[in-house]
């Protein structure tokens, strides 16, 4: 047999803070803070295919991006692209040459007067040339080396002064590639500007830890971009490369993948997944270079 008791309602202030109060904080919006709420990210190379789905990972997790690139008319489409995606105000395109000191130095200099400061400072700008050793111009190697290494010393060298002066530490993310570990024939002049690209990041580690800058790399395999937003780079070495490899072009996308352990297609989110990996905290580390690439024994670090 059954016994009952008589209804009895909750006090006030219980009502309150089971229905009421949640509710509140529901529509104010209270909840955990994105991981990069509150920064400003520099992403160089910002207009290309991995430029820009590195800075759409950096919105999505909170942050304010500037985009630095040298083709204006790249940088005002990619930029508009995104602000419509995330909010005009967390995005501001730049044009800057990072070969050119004075150029990335006022590019920076805006992006403070824009955002108030940097806090993660992204070396992205790249380009390649493919040919064998011996049919290789001094111009191409020359042009690489510039992009590639030199881009990539101006970048982290404006950064890390910029954050010294800023005395908050910071975060610097040098893209590197799968090249530094595991180089590929007749691509020599850019494997070993991104190694040097690299050297120059371990250096950067070094030199700012003092600082609380931190500074890594990451290591993609091809990104050949999306519809949207083809990769630049790989339409133009792409030809080269399927040559080099006895293929068409249209089945490079194919081989990269085939070739990786885990034989899944390589995207530019996946590298922007890396950078907010770095420039989140979330492990103290420095000096450390991340592979993207699907794994690939012969890039392994070691």
């Amino acid at each position: 047999m059954f016994e009952t008791g008589d209804y009895e309602g909750l006090p006030d202030l219980d009502v309150f803070d089971v229905e009421y109060w949640s509710l509140e904080q529901a529509k104010l919006g209270r909840g955990a803070e994105k991981p990069l709420a509150r920064q400003v990210a520099v992403v160089t190379g910002g207009a290309g295919a991995l430029g820009s789905a590195i800075a759409a990972k950096l919105l999505e997790a909170g942050a304010h991006v500037a985009l630095l690139d040298l083709d204006e008319a790249a940088l005002a489409a990619t930029s508009e692209r995104l602000a419509q995606r995330h909010g005009a105000a967390s995005i501001e395109g730049i044009a800057a040459d990072v070969t050119d000191e004075a150029s990335l130095a006022r590019a920076f200099a805006e992006v403070c007067r824009r955002f108030g400061g940097v806090d993660l400072a992204v070396a992205n700008a790249g380009i390649a040339r493919s040919a064998p050793l011996a049919d290789l111009s001094l111009a191409d190697w020359r042009r690489v080396q510039e992009v590639n290494s030199t881009g990539v010393f101006l970048t982290v060298r404006e950064a890390a002064r910029l954050m010294r002066l800023q005395a908050t530490g910071g975060n610097i993310v040098v893209v590197s590639s799968k090249n530094v570990f595991a180089p590929g024939a007749e691509f020599a002049a850019y494997s070993a500007s991104k190694a040097a690209a690299a050297q120059l990041g371990k250096v950067a580690a070094l030199e700012l830890a003092a600082d609380g800058i931190r500074v890594n790399m990451v290591n993609p395999d091809a990104i050949f971009g999306t519809a949207e937003n083809p990769s630049g780079l790989w339409r133009e070495v792409g030809p080269d490369r399927a040559r080099a490899r006895g293929m068409a072009p249209e089945e490079l996308p194919d081989f990269y993948r085939q070739r990786s352990l885990l034989k899944v297609p390589l995207t530019g989110e996946h590298v922007g997944n890396a950078v907010v990996f770095f420039a989140s905290n979330q492990t103290p580390t420095t000096g450390a270079a991340l592979p993207v690439d699907g794994g690939v024994p012969d890039a392994f670090p070691r």
